[in-house]
């Protein structure tokens, strides 16, 4: 939720390496400008798409998904409305939907389940989950509980919240994943304790951090650590945290994102910022609003920045 406010010919190895993922990243790049570029009665550019680095099928996902931490029963309407964002994200081409099973007590996971079963669009979608549980049978029962609210036999992605208990529930996670009820584990944290990722990574296929341009840590040890040992990154509170979107209130986008990336808002260019980290998979912006949603993937289409532009972007923060 706001507080102020192309699909490539990509394909990869089953374990793609450090230079491999650099590599289909630039094509990923390249192929997104090269579409922008074409002339206005083009059709729309489709959502960029990255690989799955541990995948062994090759798998892509688009850049932009959706985080529903704020998902709730408050009222009808309400959840009327958050089925209509969910509908927004999977007619883009979008598919990632980030829930976990703390997310409003549960009930995230739920309006989630119900939604993508009311329109059968359970197979559109890429089904990220987490449990925060200390010992074994407690994480089980989360596991089971999460199954039956996203009323699913099989999730795409499940992590370990919060880092709780890694050393009791990885093993678990890893036990699920070889009898085909995940298809990737993962870990997730939005702390500074980012050491404690990087120690787990070879056992990982994700790892969720929080990461945007005002909010730089990831880029010391993290995100290099991730791209060089293939493990696919999402991004959580991309907009970061909201402080972003405050410090740049009431300021016009500059005239050159707007010319050369082709964002409208300052939203659609913190999302550039992060998607243009060639260790990024995809950034998880949290939103109940269909609109906002819209905007969000928007940023997902059309040019990328480079690594010369992304300065130019940190740079708005750094002196707002």
């Amino acid at each position: 939720m706001r507080t102020s406010r192309h699909s490539s010919p990509l394909m990869t190895s089953p374990l793609m390496t450090r230079a491999g993922f650099l590599k289909a990243a630039a094509q990923t790049a390249s192929a997104v400008v090269l579409t922008s570029a074409l002339p206005a009665f083009a059709a729309t550019p489709a959502l960029a798409v990255r690989p799955i680095p541990r995948s062994t099928t090759g798998e892509r996902l688009p850049v932009i998904g959706l985080g529903t931490r704020d998902m709730s029963r408050a009222d009808a309407k309400a959840v009327s409305g958050q089925g209509d964002v969910i509908a927004t994200l999977l007619s883009s081409g979008a598919k990632i939907i980030d829930t976990a099973a703390s997310y409003t007590g549960g009930e995230s996971e739920a309006i989630i389940g119900e939604a993508l079963a009311k329109t059968s669009s359970r197979g559109k979608a890429f089904i990220a989950t987490k449990f925060a549980e200390h010992g074994k049978e407690n994480g089980l029962r989360s596991i089971e509980t999460s199954f039956r609210q996203l009323r699913t036999e099989m999730i795409d992605l499940m992590f370990i919240h919060n880092m709780v208990d890694i050393p009791t529930q990885l093993p678990t996670l890893e036990d699920f994943k070889a009898r085909g009820k995940f298809r990737y584990i993962g870990i997730s944290d939005t702390s500074d304790r980012q050491d404690e990722l990087i120690k787990s990574l070879d056992r990982l296929d994700f790892i969720e951090f929080a990461y945007a341009a005002d909010s730089r840590e990831a880029e010391k040890r993290l995100l290099p650590a991730a791209l060089d040992k293939g493990v696919a990154c999402l991004i959580a509170l991309p907009l970061g945290r909201g402080r972003a979107l405050e410090a740049v209130k009431g300021k016009e986008v500059p005239a050159w994102a707007r010319e050369e990336l082709g964002v409208d808002s300052f939203a659609q260019l913190l999302l550039k910022f992060v998607i243009g980290h060639p260790a990024v998979t995809a950034a998880i912006p949290s939103t109940l609003d269909p609109k906002h949603m819209a905007e969000d993937l928007a940023a997902g289409r059309g040019a990328i920045p480079d690594a010369k532009q992304r300065a130019k972007i940190a740079a708005i923060w750094e002196n707002a």
